[in-house]
């Protein structure tokens, strides 16, 4: 596409709306002109940064390459899948989401571990999704390099009685190897009727873990840098899952820095 139809839109974005009051329009423009302000900021880093390579007697590195990358790492990320096109933005080991079904009210009923494609080039994210648990849990995966390398949170249902409970198992599997689970108590009664909120919040190698805005756990891991996410159900396990949703950068810089991506990336 075009840099000027970005730009065009833009513009069209700046320009008062009639049907909105000034107030409105204003903040509008409060908000444009921030982030505008923060790609200018972005912008001038890359400029006044003094090249290491220069000063060693190397080459330059290509200051508008620079920006590039910078802008291109604060745009904003903002992925949605309520499963409604098909499940072919979903990958397992075999190909379309295997095992993968869809139920009356078009929620997707997971099987074997499938991997969201738009997301594996991903580094730092929130992720969140609205699920429901019929049988024993459902397993959510996250900085996944690989089908075979990859964090994980399973949702687990523990007990048979009237009033079983909720729980977390997390641990990290490395080239097929699960390592050492780490096992928290969800801190409420667990109602088989509900569609939960889970929320995980992915942050360098720290992880926090929220379910109906609790939070559930909070930890620290190194391992795997970066990459995408998934979801699975174990022999066993069935789950209804309504939405996902994969998210960075979701402000107003971070729009903006998503439209002058799109534009520094034109030819």
């Amino acid at each position: 596409m075009s840099p000027w139809i970005y730009l065009r839109k833009l513009f069209r974005y700046l320009w008062p709306d009639p049907l909105f009051s000034p107030r409105y329009a204003a903040r509008k423009h409060i908000a444009v002109i921030s982030a505008l302000l923060g790609v200018a900021a972005i912008a001038g880093a890359v400029v006044l940064t003094p090249s290491r390579h220069s000063k060693l007697g190397g080459a330059q590195p290509d200051a508008w390459e620079t920006l590039r990358q910078r802008v291109s790492t604060r745009a904003q990320v903002d992925l949605f899948d309520d499963f409604s096109a098909g499940l072919s933005s979903w990958q397992s080991g075999r190909g379309p989401a295997s095992a993968w079904s869809f139920d009356k009210n078009g929620f997707v009923n997971p099987g074997d571990l499938s991997l969201f494609q738009p997301s594996m080039h991903l580094t730092d994210y929130n992720l969140d999704a609205l699920v429901q648990i019929e049988a024993k849990g459902l397993g959510l995966v996250f900085r996944a390099a690989s089908a075979r390398s990859y964090q994980v949170a399973e949702i687990q249902v523990e007990g048979d009685g009237p009033m079983p409970s909720l729980a977390v198992s997390r641990y990290a599997m490395i080239a097929g190897r699960p390592l050492r689970a780490v096992h928290t108590q969800y801190p409420k009664r667990f109602l088989a009727d509900t569609l939960y909120r889970i929320h995980l919040e992915v942050r360098d190698d720290t992880f926090s873990l929220y379910i109906q805005g609790n939070l559930v756990d909070y930890w620290t891991d190194p391992r795997l840098t970066s990459g995408g996410v998934g979801i699975f159900c174990s022999p066993g396990e069935h789950a209804r899952v309504a939405w996902i949703r994969v998210s960075h950068n979701t402000d107003s810089l971070g729009r903006m820095c998503s439209l002058m991506s799109s534009i520094l990336k034109a030819p």
